[in-house]
Order: C-alpha cells, then sequence, then structure tokens
C-alpha cells in the first residue's frame, strides 16, 4: 500500500494498530454472543424483556456464531464480516431504540437504561471497522436519526396533550453519544496520522538505503551490513565471502549510446544479477558501473564458483540496447583479524587483476595471494526460490 492510500484513509497490511484491532474484534464477536444470550436470559427470568427481543436476540447470537463459523472456515473475507457484523448492529440498535423512545419504557427507565449501556459499542464499532470519514458520516446519521425520533416522541406527547414526561435520560443520552463520535473521531485521526508519518518515515529509510538508478542497496546500506557479517563472522567463526566487479569498458557504452542507455543497462545488469543471488545475501551498487555481493556462510571455492555464474550470465544475456556487457570480478574471503576496510581492499586487488588479464574473468585474493580453487567443498547454492 503506498502513501497516498494512506493519507486517504487506509492503512498498511503491516500495520501493528490494524493487526490489534481485528485481534480484538475477533475475540470481542464472541464475547458479545455470549453477552446477548446472557441479557436474553436474565431477561426472560425477570419477565422484563420486550417480546421482540425474545427473539431478535436469539437470533443475532445465531448470525454472528454463522458469521464466526464462515470466517474461520475462509468462506468469506474478514472484512465482509466486519461490514455485516456493524450492519446489523447498527440496524438493530436503531430499531430498539425507536422502539424504547416511542414508549412508555424509556421513560420509567426499567430498559432504556440497559439499552444506553451498549450504545456506544455502536459508535466505537463504526470506527474500529470504517475509515475515519464513513465512520463519522454512519455515526452521524445514527445519532441525526435519534434525535429525530426522540422529536417524533415529544410531538406526539404534545398533540395528544399527554403528561409530559421527563427526558433528562434522553437528554443524557443524546449528550453522551455526540461525546462519544467527537472523541473516537479524534482518535481515528491521531491513528491515520501515525500511520501516515510510520509509512513516510519507512519510505525515506529506504529511499536512504536503496539506489535510487538500479534500486538495489546503496553503498550506504552495504557499508552497515558488510560491518555487521565482519563482526558475524568474527564472533560465530562462519565463513563470509565478498565479491567486487565492474563492467567492462562501461565508459565506452556511456560515449557512444549516451548517458542514458548506460543508466539502462546498470538497471538491467542489477534485475538479472539478482536473481541469480540469494535472497539473503546482500547485493547492491558500490558505486558508477561497481557492485558489490557479500556472500554470507560462502567459503572461497563457493564465492569463485558464484562469480563465475554471475559472469556468466551478463556474459550471455543480451542487453537490448547494446548488445552484450561482460563484467570483471574481484573475490576474497574473511580471515581472522580481517576488517571490512581490509576485505574492500582485497577484493579491489582482485578486480584490478582480473582487468589486467584481459577483463571478463573472476580472480580470487587472500592476503595478496592469488587463491586456488579447493577442491571438494560444497557448490554456492542455488539462489532462494522468488516468492
Amino acid at each position: 500500500m503506498d502513501s497516498n492510500k494512506v493519507l486517504n484513509g487506509g492503512t498498511p497490511p503491516d500495520d501493528p494498530i490494524e493487526t490489534a484491532t481485528r485481534k480484538v474484534f475477533l475475540i470481542g464477536t464472541p464475547v458479545g454472543i455470549i453477552s446477548l444470550l446472557a441479557v436474553w436470559g436474565i431477561g426472560l427470568d425477570q419477565h422484563n424483556i420486550t417480546v421482540a427481543n425474545i427473539f431478535i436476540l436469539p437470533m443475532l447470537a445465531s448470525v454472528f456464531l454463522l458469521l464466526v463459523v464462515l470466517y474461520w472456515r475462509h468462506i468469506i473475507q474478514l472484512r465482509t464480516f466486519e461490514l455485516i457484523l456493524y450492519g446489523i448492529v447498527l440496524s438493530y440498535a436503531l430499531v430498539e431504540f425507536a422502539s424504547i423512545i416511542m414508549t412508555i419504557t424509556f421513560i420509567n427507565g426499567s430498559f432504556g437504561p440497559i439499552f444506553t449501556l451498549w450504545l456506544p459499542f455502536v459508535f466505537i464499532l463504526g470506527f474500529l471497522v470504517l475509515s475515519t470519514k464513513r465512520a463519522l458520516l454512519l455515526s452521524s446519521l445514527f445519532f441525526l436519526a435519534m434525535l429525530i425520533l426522540g422529536a417524533a416522541s415529544c410531538l406526539h406527547f404534545l398533540l395528544y396533550g399527554l403528561a409530559f414526561p421527563d427526558f433528562t435520560l434522553l437528554l443524557q443520552v443524546y449528550t453522551a453519544s455526540a461525546f462519544y463520535i467527537a472523541v473516537l473521531y479524534l482518535v481515528s485521526r491521531i491513528k491515520e496520522r501515525y500511520i501516515s508519518e510510520r509509512v513516510i518515515a519507512n519510505d525515506l529509510s529506504k529511499l536512504a538505503m536503496t539506489d535510487s538508478l538500479t534500486q538495489v542497496d546503496n553503498r550506504r546500506l552495504l557499508t552497515q551490513l558488510l560491518n555487521e557479517e565482519v563482526t558475524r563472522a568474527e564472533r560465530h567463526y562462519l565463513p563470509l565471502s565478498v565479491l567486487l566487479f565492474d563492467l567492462d569498458r562501461f565508459k565506452d557504452v556511456n560515449d557512444t549510446f549516451g548517458h542514458n542507455t548506460g543508466d539502462e543497462v546498470l538497471q538491467e545488469v542489477a534485475g538479472q544479477l539478482r536473481l541469480a543471488i540469494r535472497t539473503s545475501d546482500p547485493f547492491g551498487r558500490w558505486g558508477g558501473d561497481e557492485f558489490l555481493v557479500l556472500a554470507t556462510n560462502t567459503d572461497g571455492k563457493q564465492a569463485v564458483e558464484l562469480a563465475e555464474r554471475l559472469r556468466d550470465t551478463l556474459e550471455n544475456y543480451h542487453f537490448s540496447t547494446v548488445g552484450k556487457v561482460t563484467a570483471s570480478f574481484g573475490v576474497t574471503t574473511y580471515q581472522v583479524g580481517d576488517s571490512p576496510e581490509t576485505l574492500i581492499r582485497r577484493a579491489d586487488m582482485g578486480l584490478y587483476k582480473a582487468k589486467s588479464c584481459g577483463r571478463n574473468r573472476v580472480e580470487a585474493v587472500i592476503a595478496g595471494v592469488t587463491l586456488p580453487l579447493f577442491e571438494g567443498d560444497k557448490p554456492y547454492p542455488d539462489p532462494a526460490p522468488k516468492e
């Protein structure tokens, strides 16, 4: 999900608030079912339940239970479940309020106060399920409907000359409802602002760590990861190899075809080689036409085989604009006492040797000495399949 969608009321898929909200929502539904059945049972026992609710409450509990079952069996999506549940709750609340306001039960307080205890749930559910704007709209319409029903009740008493009841409780319901809507709206807006700021921060962080042209790791991130991998290799005695390579005669590409074409070549190189490298291995643009691979848990023989595979991938790839492009590779492995700087320096020595020996080749160097290809080592593992 992009930033624009978030700013318009959406939420990113990994939003912790949204995830927590849905968990609470799913847990709360069974609790609501139990509560409905409890109210129904107590009302029957004490004979203070309306005739309509004798049938409506168990029916609502059955519908909610059915929705939970349908969701867990993946017959309906959670979003559909939420919207249906909210629609039922909103409709029931409006009908129940209408039946109460038009009868004496609200006046003498026998059932009205029980209903008012559940009224805030209607507003809370709306702001949990809907976007802020839609929740505000529907909550306001529900509130307006309550006002109209209250006004109609007052008019009824006036027209028929009935003793005008004390509507203090009704006024408290209106005041509290307006307060609930205002507070929930403010909380929802704060949530949206937090989400949008977090998304923007993540985007900026990604931009700071990603090469804008090739969309692979940039030098800043590679330097950070190299420091971490060297520390890990030293602490846990794990093999670590570094592959440094650049494109052969890339200046000729820019001079002949132009810098725009050169940029396209760099993008294609990054895209093709990323597919040939394990997703767990950092890979990025070191600078200009130079790229770096941190081959974790990889010894010298495996690293050379990986470099040969990457070299062969480029040599056999046909670029749409320039035809054929090759690369030269310098390879080195971590030795006890190495620092990130010494690893890069040796890899650069191997790259320089590969250029000097004719280009389009791989040269491995350890401690300044050309590295022979060890026998008997396991090959470099195939890259992990892309999700």
